[in-house]
């Protein structure tokens, strides 16, 4: 006799008021999750009943299932089913959570086509959190944790067919695994690097519009957007000449930025908007030489100081320095999106300065030591 009839049996012979809601229900539903080690609602108390209804406790048919029995199978009644109770502001008190979900999904691409056609396809509350062992988001087995979000997405954004019914690309998410931000958060484990809700949100998911790109790219790169808007782009931008941040970087296969997409006329580079306007190419061409000026020195200190240090020369005051350098160094990179040449060779000569310092230190250091030797000889 297997286990699980042994279980059953075991359960059928314990009367109704020694049966865990989830467990009398589980005597016929038995591969039904809900009590997932972690599992949110079945912390909370919550079981079978409260959602599908019935009669908890009770194991025989029909006295079992009530008045009748809730199967949200349709994506307009998961969300409201969801929603009732996760817009209910007493209900969540307790718990510190959001009451806006069901709002918010209302203005998301997902809300908003289901409200227009009934989508049977759409995407609901179970499609993203599951159905029955929901776990917090804030679990990294919860299928909307930042590690999972591209894998919980490309189950529909990466379905070709699915994407060409509703006149999506489905390259999205591939895209984004390759990208700098996908790297950073798949490959290196930075939680500081966004996922999928990080750009479109969660609950409220919709592809930024133009006018808003930069904006969502600016919540974290605050020194750009600081900088772009001081330079002529912006203009630009609002004339609805370029998508601001995605015409240059894209949007979901980001590059990492190099100087040398100042030159050239490749993809992101200025030359791809510039090649025959001599004048802009010239900006491009002022800012990447004196970037790439300034980075030839550092290295070049850098090495001297690293020299210095196997010599056995103390360098501490040196080192400092050049953190100080490398500081300024990357402060440069937003002043670029600013496009003055003048602006980032005045940073950038106060960095020069450091490194001259840096490097008469090294060389007076090399020089004392060079002197203690000849006079122990």
């Amino acid at each position: 006799m297997s286990a699980a009839l042994l279980g059953s049996l075991f359960l059928f012979a314990l009367p109704p008021a020694a049966l865990p809601i989830q467990e009398s229900c589980g005597v016929c539903h038995g591969d039904v999750g809900l009590d997932e080690r972690g599992a949110a609602h079945a912390a909370a108390g919550i079981g079978c009943v409260d959602c599908h209804g019935g009669q908890a406790g009770v194991l025989e048919l029909p006295q079992a299932h009530g008045t009748g029995v809730h199967v949200p199978r349709r994506p307009r009644a998961q969300v409201e089913l969801c929603g009732g109770c996760h817009s209910d502001q007493e209900r969540m008190r307790g718990w510190g959570l959001r009451t806006d979900q069901l709002l918010l999904f209302g203005t998301s691409a997902h809300g908003q086509r289901l409200a227009e056609a009934d989508d049977a396809e759409v995407a609901t509350c179970v499609s993203c959190h599951g159905a029955h062992g929901v776990l917090k988001a804030s679990d990294p087995r919860s299928p909307v944790h930042p590690f999972r979000q591209t894998e919980t997405c490309s189950r529909c954004h990466a379905d070709a067919a699915l994407a060409a019914r509703h006149e999506l690309r489905a390259d999205a998410t591939a895209l984004y695994r390759e990208s700098v931000h996908g790297r950073a958060l798949l490959e290196e484990g930075s939680l500081a690097a966004p996922a999928c809700t990080g750009c479109h949100g969660s609950h409220g998911a919709t592809p930024p519009r133009v006018d808003e790109v930069g904006h969502v790219c600016g919540g974290c790169h605050t020194a750009v957007q600081e900088r772009f808007e001081q330079g002529p782009h912006l203009a630009a931008a609002r004339d609805g000449l370029l998508e601001e941040c995605v015409s240059c970087h894209d949007s979901h296969a980001v590059r990492a930025p190099s100087i040398e997409m100042l030159v050239g006329d490749g993809a992101g580079h200025c030359g791809s908007c510039h090649a025959r306007d001599p004048e802009a190419t010239a900006v491009g061409a002022g800012l990447h030489e004196t970037l790439s000026g300034f980075d030839a020195r550092l290295r070049a200190t850098e090495e001297a100081l690293a020299g210095a240090s196997r010599r056995g020369i103390f360098v501490e005051p040196e080192s400092d320095m050049l953190r100080e350098a490398r500081a300024l160094r990357r402060r440069a990179g937003p002043l670029v999106h600013a496009l003055s040449v003048q602006a980032l060779n005045d940073m950038l000569e106060r960095g020069d300065g450091m490194l001259a310092e840096t490097r008469e230190g090294i060389e007076n250091r090399s020089r004392e030591l060079r002197d203690r030797k000849v006079f122990v000889v």
